[in-house]
């Protein structure tokens, strides 16, 4: 059997000096990383109210932290559109109907619900994506089933 070689050995070394520090760099990122999501992202992922009908009333309570808009309550609904798919709205308790999607702002004229955005909020996406849920509700109403091909002998 061979000795290794001084360069054979400070490569060993280097590799595993390298994976140390790899190994560090990742333990510490990590924490860093996941504490940088913040309570907002967090809450949205812990409260995800279930979608059941359409339109659903949903609440600020439901989405925690989450809650992207002003008024505290409103009915998310999901309309089907002739050519463009699904204009998914928000109507507060006023009254006033805001458009979570292009959809409802471009083809149904709806102002966008960004004109009641809490300034804290930085994105509508909770929102927006209850609403998919709602549209994906009402789509699973309106659909039929395939009947299960006769068994063969």
């Amino acid at each position: 059997m061979t000795t290794p070689t001084r360069t054979q050995l400070r490569t060993r070394t280097r590799t595993a000096r390298a994976g140390v520090l790899l190994a560090t760099a990742a333990g510490l990122a990590l924490p860093l990383i996941l504490s940088g999501c913040s309570s907002q992202e967090g809450d949205a992922l812990t409260k995800w109210p279930a979608a059941t009908h359409n339109p659903q009333h949903i609440t600020a309570d439901q989405l925690g932290s989450a809650w992207p808009v002003k008024p505290q309550e409103g009915d998310v609904r999901c309309d089907t559109t002739p050519y463009n798919g699904f204009a998914i709205t928000f109507t507060a308790p006023d009254g006033k109907v805001y458009a979570l999607n292009d959809v409802a702002h471009d083809d149904k004229g709806y102002p966008s619900a960004d004109t009641i955005r809490k300034p804290s909020s930085k994105t509508m996406w909770r929102l927006r994506s209850f609403g998919l849920q709602v549209c994906s509700v009402d789509r699973a109403k309106h659909m039929t089933r395939t009947p299960k091909p006769p068994k063969t002998p």
